[in-house]
């Protein structure tokens, strides 16, 4: 079912897709930030396809200026990103999400680093919020206010010219979160430069802000690890989860004798430095080194939550697959 408010230009440059479920906090100033940009407003629509909100989202959205605005009621996201592509006009694609702000320059930027390097499709990062919690501060690492790129494009800031993304037929379907790493795996395979870069970096309104939603945001994001083994067998961050995992039963078996004690030592002394490996990873790719260890105790943590809720959507697909 679709439903369209507002006449937009017959022929923009942009069309810009935002899918929406549950995001009346966020939407409104997703979609002000938007047009509050400075760049010709006859040259880019903005297309906001609701997944079914139970909240006011769908409302929201049909009150704001100028967005056209459909309704998807099931589908994962990866299907509301490709309805909203269907729909769109123009010759290239921008796909953010809902609870994401872009600033005023952010299409004059995104025009010229596709006039620049034409024919590639297009990421970038994600900045924090003015009222970042500690949660948000330790994982989106930013060093001088810039955040850390990521190795892949992400769905809150991807650019797609709309033929090629037709071509490569879209986002995946079927799983339910992970579409965007995906669709950057199938360009790439497909020899398509992709091009990450600052000057398309958003602001993120919808990080998670306290412990339990960052793990269940994890969950969410790991459950799909069983559905494409062979490709998760690739990511060293599936592997990081399954030592995360192995190890405590490795633990659990040799408490049964007496006299490996100090090996469940030694075992649960790696357990507790895995979450570290990656908080030096972390830390790395940021190029932020500090001996502030109130600092690195929270970015540890941190890795520790993300481990832990990685662990549990593993284990979740697992029991999925298996009723």
């Amino acid at each position: 079912m679709s439903e369209q408010r507002n006449v937009q230009p017959a022929s923009p440059y942009f069309s810009i897709v935002i899918p929406a479920y549950n995001e009346q906090d966020h939407i409104e100033s997703c979609l002000q930030a938007i047009f509050s940009c400075d760049y010709d407003n006859t040259q880019y629509e903005v297309i906001v396809v609701d997944n079914g909100s139970q909240d006011e989202t769908h409302e929201i959205a049909l009150n704001s200026e100028c967005a056209r605005v459909f309704q998807l009621l099931e589908g994962n996201v990866g299907a509301v990103r490709n309805y909203g592509a269907m729909q769109a006009r123009g010759q290239i694609l921008v796909f953010i999400d809902a609870d994401c702000i872009m600033d005023r320059d952010w299409l004059n930027r995104a025009e010229k680093l596709i006039k620049e390097n034409p024919n590639c499709a297009y990421g970038g990062g994600v900045k924090l919020p003015g009222n970042a919690t500690w949660i948000e501060k330790s994982w989106l690492l930013q060093k001088k206010g810039q955040p850390t790129l990521p190795k892949h494009m992400i769905g809150a800031s991807t650019i797609v010219p709309k033929e090629l993304f037709m071509n490569i037929k879209g986002f995946d379907e079927l799983v339910s979160s992970g579409e965007d790493t995906d669709l950057h795996y199938r360009l790439t395979s497909a020899n398509v430069p992709v091009l990450i870069d600052h000057a398309l970096d958003i602001t993120h309104l919808g990080n998670a802000k306290t412990p339990a939603q960052f793990i269940q945001r994890q969950i969410w994001h790991s459950e799909n690890y069983v559905i494409n083994i062979n490709q998760s067998l690739k990511d060293p961050i599936f592997l990081i989860t399954v030592l995360f995992i192995f190890l405590p039963i490795l633990a659990i078996v040799h408490t049964f004798w007496p006299s490996d004690r100090p090996t469940v030592i030694i075992i649960l002394i790696i357990w507790s430095l895995v979450p570290a490996l990656l908080s030096v990873k972390r830390l790395s790719r940021a190029h932020l080194f500090t001996l502030d260890l109130k600092k690195l105790l929270a970015i540890y943590s941190l890795d520790f939550f993300y481990l832990t809720g990685r662990s549990l959507g593993f284990i979740k697909g697992i029991l999925k697959l298996i009723k």
